[in-house]
This record gives structure tokens, C-alpha cells and sequence, in this order.
């Protein structure tokens, strides 16, 4: 066989491996269930501050927000409600005052959509601020 011809078999052979397959599998992703997520926030709150934290409820449901500890403890506020203008930017509907523990403090139903939870000073947080650490669980 001469170059010229093993050249062409080459080119034949690539072209055919090169062919325009189609494939039946599905390539968009399908949506997660919807289900329960937990969101966790460990920050330092200054004094006269926030530490707030966005979520979206997939579904109507319970959300639950629990202040784990203050660090050094101290007494600060608690709340939830929705995204806003108030709080760091979250319009709390429902507050308390706490220290903290192991069980949640704040209950609330709410519908799909988004949400907002997290901690105030209520003129409590020394110079150095507290470290708090909270956490959401929500549908």
C-alpha cells in the first residue's frame, strides 16, 4: 500500500469513530424531595448588633430555632421572621430573650418561602462581642 492510500484509511477510520452519536438519556437535573434542612450559624455579634441568617422553606411546616450557647454567656435576643429592613435585615415577627440551651427556643409554622432567624444585642454584648451559635431547622 502506498502512503497516499494508508493515509486515506486513516482519515476513513477517524471520520467513523468522529459520528454524531445521540444519546435517550435525560441530562436535566431532577429537583431534590423536598424535605428538612438545618441550617447552622457560629459568628461574633458585636455590641448593638445582629447575626442573622437567611433561609427558604421548601414546603409549608414547623421551623424551629434554637440558640446553643453564647460565648461568654450572656443574654441576647432570639428571633425569626422575614427578609426585611430591621435586624441586619431580617423584620423579626417573633423574639425572645434567652442565654441559650439544647432545645429550641422559638417554634413557628410557616408557609414555602423565605425566612430569616438569628440573634440581637439588647444591650447585653460586652466591648468584645459574643460569639453565638444558633441553629434553624426548617422544611
Amino acid at each position: 500500500m502506498t502512503r497516499l492510500s494508508l493515509l486515506g484509511l486513516a482519515m476513513a477510520l477517524l471520520c467513523t469513530a468522529c459520528g454524531n452519536d445521540t444519546s435517550t438519556a435525560s441530562t436535566t437535573p431532577t429537583p431534590p424531595p423536598a424535605g428538612p434542612g438545618t441550617e447552622m450559624m457560629n459568628a461574633v455579634m458585636a455590641p448593638g448588633g445582629t447575626a442573622v441568617r437567611t433561609f427558604t422553606a421548601s414546603a409549608a411546616g414547623t421551623v424551629t430555632v434554637a440558640l446553643n450557647s453564647t460565648t461568654p454567656t450572656t443574654v441576647v435576643g432570639l428571633g425569626i421572621g422575614i427578609p426585611g429592613a430591621a435586624f441586619g435585615g431580617c423584620d423579626m415577627t417573633t423574639t425572645l430573650n434567652t442565654t441559650g440551651g439544647g432545645a429550641p427556643q422559638i417554634t413557628a409554622q410557616v408557609g414555602a418561602g423565605d425566612f430569616c432567624a438569628g440573634t440581637f444585642d439588647i444591650g447585653t454584648v460586652g466591648s468584645g462581642g459574643v460569639l453565638v451559635s444558633v441553629t434553624i431547622v426548617h422544611p
